[in-house]
């Protein structure tokens, strides 16, 4: 009854998204720009994107190289099958699913790879912000946007701030201990104590999966690592724009990526429909650009990389005797 509840929730953001996507559309026009694409691009962007994939298996193998060490062949396998997940099934299930199987193939802590899947993510946020600030005060330098970066700057530091020194200064133990010491005369001690024990030991294994922060070397080839698979994100972008014949400045590509980000935060259904849309719409209108063309190539740009993942993701799957139904339900168990 609970899944029925969010899939009607997120059905209905996804309509509503949809609406202000479609509104004043021209069905007609939006199909003659598709079939403008030129098909050769396709190879292109294809490498673009394994390259971006790439980058992402060098960056985790830098984060998670204290931890345990996997081939770099098996990460880039495991992050594009990832990105098909997290295309294909809601809540970045993809994230979730690299720190189950490495956790359970290296017989490691799921929830400590979870750890640091997310300390790869306040990576992507920086660097993403990093982009954003070379789009707004070298192209779109108005007072708004110079406001509005400056508050997400802001947000940003004190996010990773407040990540570093939880690591750094781990408090979870006492915290638990006093909790335990003052339920000790409530009803259902037993049970609470049990409850608190479990807490303690998941946040200890997730706070565990940021200890590469000790480690500068390493957090700085992560860091350059998460640079290029933006900058492969934009290309993807750019050469599709090419593919379609538009003469557009490649800033153009920094805001799609920046709005498709802050987008894909927002519940939805699967392969993020709706939010995406907008977030490229909205980016494009930034250079005027109609909406027909923002929407054609958001279509075939998500459809090329839905399709690429997708690929690596079925051979990933099928080596590793993994099926689709068993994916879910492991990982829905194991999270």
């Amino acid at each position: 009854m609970k899944n029925h509840i969010k899939r009607i929730v997120l059905l209905i953001i996804t309509i509503i998204f949809l609406y202000f996507v479609f509104v004043n559309i021209d069905l007609i026009e939006l199909l003659e720009i598709i079939k403008k694409f030129d098909l050769k691009y396709i190879f292109l962007l294809s490498i673009s994107i394994i390259l971006s994939l790439t980058c992402r298996g060098i960056c985790f193998k830098q984060l998670i190289s204290k931890t345990v060490d996997v081939p770099l062949k098996e990460l880039v396998s495991l992050c594009l099958t990832a990105a098909s997940l997290n295309i294909v099934l809601p809540a970045r299930a993809g994230d979730i699913f690299r720190a189950f199987f490495i956790g359970q193939k290296y017989n490691i802590s799921k929830i400590k790879i979870f750890g640091t899947v997310m300390l790869e993510r306040i990576f992507d946020v920086f660097v993403i912000f990093c982009f954003l600030l070379v789009g707004v005060f070298i192209y779109h330098r108005n007072e708004i946007a110079i406001k509005l970066c400056s508050f997400a700057g802001i947000c940003i530091l004190i996010g990773i701030t407040f990540a570093i020194v939880t690591f750094k200064y781990n408090k979870t133990d006492e915290l638990c201990y006093l909790i335990i010491n003052k339920t000790k005369s409530l009803p259902f001690s037993n049970l609470i104590q049990k409850g608190i024990n479990f807490t303690n030991k998941t946040c200890n294994s997730f706070f565990n999966g940021f200890e590469i922060i000790n480690a500068p070397k390493k957090i700085l080839a992560a860091l350059i690592a998460s640079f290029g698979i933006w900058f492969f994100e934009c290309l993807n972008f750019y050469i599709t724009i090419q593919g379609f014949g538009y003469n557009l400045h490649w800033s153009v590509t920094i805001f799609i990526i920046c709005f498709i980000a802050l987008a894909c935060m927002i519940p939805s259904t699967s392969i993020f429909v709706g939010p995406y849309q907008l977030a490229v719409i909205t980016a494009f209108s930034i250079y005027n650009v109609n909406k027909e063309t923002a929407l054609a190539i958001s279509f075939v740009e998500q459809a090329i990389v839905t399709i690429v993942t997708s690929i690596f993701a079925l051979l990933f799957l099928l080596k590793n005797n993994i099926s689709f139904e068993d994916l879910k339900r492991d990982v829905q168990k194991t999270f």
